[in-house]
């Protein structure tokens, strides 16, 4: 018997995005098989195991990753209210150093707006400092996302 003979779907990978996956599709009378190479869930975890949860602004327009970023950025907020998975919106912050990185930060802000991502904001050195102190004091200005968060699947969680 043939796989295919078998299920409706095959969802390859038990990171972030495959177990969202799988509990959508759970909704459905389908036949699901879920593979995953390692040994348990989130070893791999979604993007290299680096856990973040992308905002959108690095994407290039017009593309897949373009247009479902953001939606699926979105979310993560819910999917943790309802799952306990280990999610933290703690924003994130592109660094500029120089005039040539505060043109690349314009560029990344404007890539994002086209894809839909809402809030994004050039800070200058000053607003940079008070939201981090401890960035380096060369540091002259962020791009500041702060819908970008990251997934923690191996941290106590508080039940409520």
């Amino acid at each position: 018997m043939c796989i295919r003979d078998s299920y409706d779907i095959v969802i390859v990978g038990a990171g972030c995005i495959g177990a969202a996956i799988a509990r959508e599709l759970s909704k459905y009378a389908l036949k699901i098989l879920w593979v995953e190479a390692a040994d348990d869930v989130s070893q791999g975890a979604t993007k290299g195991n680096s856990g973040i949860v992308h905002a959108g602004y690095d994407d290039t327009p017009n593309t897949n990753r373009a247009k479902y970023c953001w939606k699926g950025n979105q979310m993560f907020p819910q999917l943790d209210k309802e799952l306990r998975f280990g999610y933290q919106l703690n924003g994130s912050l592109v660094l500029a150093y120089n005039e040539a990185d505060m043109k690349e930060l314009h560029e990344l802000k404007k890539r994002g707006e086209i894809n839909g991502v809402q809030r994004l904001e050039i800070i200058d050195q000053k607003e940079l400092q008070a939201k981090e102190p401890y960035v380096h004091p060369d540091a002259i200005g962020a791009l500041y996302s702060p819908d970008a968060g990251n997934v923690i699947p191996y941290v106590s969680i508080e039940l409520y």
